[in-house]
């Protein structure tokens, strides 16, 4: 007769682990609630005894040692993640600086590498075109910063100095005895549409002017003090060569940060949004750079003042949809004013110039460098550009239009994921 295999009897919790998280405090008798309160209220004052050497670190120590012992419940495992992704953003926000040189190069990497990739396929080493790149970069921007920007700088002044003129005169102008004279025969008081104007339409026309030529200048400036710091210039060259030497090696470990069975969609992901982003930032800074060439070379063959910086204006404005080519027009209107003259033949000059090269980007340029529209309908656009601008400022509205079409193509593979539709299938019913 086969001897019979004992069974092991089976313990089941009772109670869920939340439930008994609510109970804990029962199981403890009143002497331990007692000590327990008193070592609560002592640590309370050595905290406060030591509260100026406490640091982030010394708070995510103390957390994870008192709740990692119960990491089982619901409860504790929420707050040590939370206190960790709370930790983390600190962490970024405080190395922010130190990460500056890898933000950017990384960046530079990735609009550069499409240019590795097919001399790659072409049998030429990942290394050597690297190299290559960083040596014509190095050299462009030590043509720009030390012969460019020096001029620009100095005709910035010129720009500024025009825009006050140009206050002047139209405040002289609006407040002549005829205009004085016709306000009194409408009724209107002449000295109270004065203080209007002075206290309410000119300081706000006037933060919005030094905006917008304050984060120009911040830009320019800064990209001036980053060049000329020496540890800037000799590191941020070298991580970005090898960032773009080790671009697919990069890109493999960060999707093999995800679990095994989501990187086949993360994978997906990554190529629609390197589609997406990726071919609109190098074909925008590409156009981008077209039109602040072309504006500076007509301004300049036209004897339009200040044209190296115009053009520069008018490159960086152009990454923003809408309000750049309205200001870039304005600008150049205000300087061809007070160019040398004949003053209105370089006013149409300059006006008309900026609208047949935007005109040229649209339906030439654009379609052709950058590829699809991004497809984001205008109303987006414009709330996205006010959103980033009044988080982020300037740097707000260069990144406003990729950020957002990113955040749309994530929301839509989410929904598509939701959905169990086909990703590719259902940008398909969208469209």
């Amino acid at each position: 007769m086969p001897k019979q295999r004992r069974q092991r009897p089976v313990f089941r919790d009772a109670a869920p682990k939340e439930e008994r998280w609510d109970t804990l405090f029962q199981s403890m008798g009143r002497i331990e609630i007692v000590l327990l309160a008193g070592a609560v209220l002592l640590m309370m004052v050595l905290i406060y005894t030591i509260q100026t050497i406490l640091s982030p670190f010394l708070v995510l120590g103390a957390i994870l040692f008192l709740l990692y012992p119960m990491r089982k419940y619901v409860l504790a495992k929420t707050l040590i993640w939370l206190s960790v992704i709370l930790f983390a953003l600190w962490f970024l926000h405080a190395i922010s600086g130190i990460l500056a040189p890898f933000i950017i190069s990384m960046v530079l990497a990735y609009i550069l590498n499409p240019i590795v990739n097919k001399f790659e396929k072409w049998g030429v080493a990942r290394w050597i075109t690297s190299l290559v790149l960083i040596v014509i970069a190095l050299a462009l921007i030590t043509l720009f910063v030390f012969f460019l920007l020096p001029i620009a700088i100095a005709q910035l002044e010129g720009v500024l100095n025009a825009l006050a003129q140009l206050g002047t005169d139209l405040n002289n102008m609006l407040w002549t005895s005829n205009i004085m004279g016709m306000l009194q025969r409408f009724g209107i008081s002449p000295e109270e549409l004065r203080n209007t104007l002075k206290s309410e339409f000119a300081p706000k026309l006037e933060d919005i002017l030094k905006s917008i030529l304050s984060g120009m200048v911040a830009v320019m400036s800064s990209l001036s003090y980053f060049v000329t710091q020496i540890f800037y210039v000799i590191i941020v060259p070298f991580l970005t060569f090898y960032i773009m030497w080790d671009f697919p090696k990069i890109a493999l470990r960060f999707k093999m940060l995800f679990p095994k069975h989501n990187r086949e969609r993360v994978d997906k992901y990554m190529e629609r949004a390197d589609d997406l982003i990726g071919r609109y930032l190098r074909g925008a800074l590409t156009v981008a750079v077209f039109q602040g060439v072309a504006v500076g070379v007509v301004f300049s063959i036209f004897g339009i003042k200040n044209a190296v910086v115009l053009g520069l204006i008018a490159g960086v404005l152009d990454l923003i949809p809408y309000f750049g080519l309205l200001i870039t027009m304005v600008l150049s209107a205000v300087v061809a004013l007070f160019s040398d003259p004949p003053t209105t033949q370089k006013l149409i000059i300059a006006v008309s110039s900026v609208a047949i090269l935007h005109l040229v980007e649209v339906a030439f340029l654009s379609p052709r460098i950058v590829g699809g529209k991004v497809g984001l309908h205008p109303l987006l656009i414009i709330l996205s550009l006010l959103v980033f601008s009044y988080f982020l400022g300037f740097v707000g509205l260069l990144i406003a239009i990729p950020a957002t079409a990113l955040i749309i193509l994530l929301v839509r593979e989410w929904e598509a994921y939701q959905r169990g539709i086909d990703v590719e299938n259902y940008h398909t019913i969208r469209e």
